[in-house]
């Protein structure tokens, strides 16, 4: 067995102005809290964590996103997500199988900015290891800079659980 878990974060950036007021907004953070319970009650996943990261360069938790407004899509900070699950079978079946999950995803692909590049990036680290989210963010620009490699990949692209 691995002495390694795989990490991954997700990336959400709200296309145009930003209300708590818009529709998506307040159907994605009234789904979050049963997203959150339902992954932390998955057996695959060791621990999880999420944040925003403010279009200042600082971190902020999930509250102080609902008192903000913007008029632009570049003034809108980015919501994090980051896990460390047991392999890549385990993050994979969370977030394509489990059906909230899943059609949380298909409902708000139209309110999340992409033109940055990717929005997910995975690595692995040894277990019991809690990752910041400024690490993630790291590593998701590693990704959009050079590509797949082990120190940042995706799912279509992915290296290997070491020994």
């Amino acid at each position: 067995m691995s002495e390694h878990m795989l990490v991954h974060l997700n990336v959400v950036r709200p296309v145009g102005p930003f209300s708590a007021s818009h529709p998506h907004a307040q159907y994605f953070f009234g789904q979050l809290p049963l997203v959150f319970a339902r992954a932390k009650a998955d057996d695959g996943m060791f621990w999880h964590n999420h944040g925003a990261r403010m279009p200042d360069g600082t971190y902020g938790d999930m509250g102080d996103l609902l008192a903000l407004q913007t008029d632009q899509t570049e003034d809108n900070f980015h919501i994090l997500t980051m896990a460390g699950w047991r392999d890549v079978h385990a993050m994979h079946r969370f977030a394509y199988r489990d059906t909230l999950h899943r059609e949380g995803m298909k409902s708000l692909r139209d309110w999340v900015d992409r033109s940055e590049g990717p929005t997910m990036v995975m690595w692995w680290a040894p277990k019991g290891t809690r990752v910041s989210l400024d690490e993630g963010w790291e590593r998701l620009h590693l990704l959009r800079q050079n590509g797949p490699t082990e120190q940042a990949f995706t799912l279509q692209t992915r290296f290997a659980q070491p020994d």
